[in-house]
């Protein structure tokens, strides 16, 4: 299960590191990157494709 504030990637061959910032439903989560890039901006996701950052990828 997912929480809020908690550090994600999309995928298992996913590199960019993400957090959640909203859970909007049952089936979506709202997540933004971790790095400090220009133009980032939080975005919906299915959340069967977020795995755990720590896990090794």
């Amino acid at each position: 299960m997912v929480s809020v504030g908690d550090r994600v990637r999309l995928g298992t061959n996913g590199v960019s590191e993400f957090e959640v910032l909203e859970l909007v439903d049952e089936k979506t989560a709202l997540v933004q990157t971790v790095e400090d890039a220009p133009g980032r901006y939080p975005f919906p996701t299915l959340i069967r494709f977020i795995v755990p950052a720590a896990d090794p990828v």
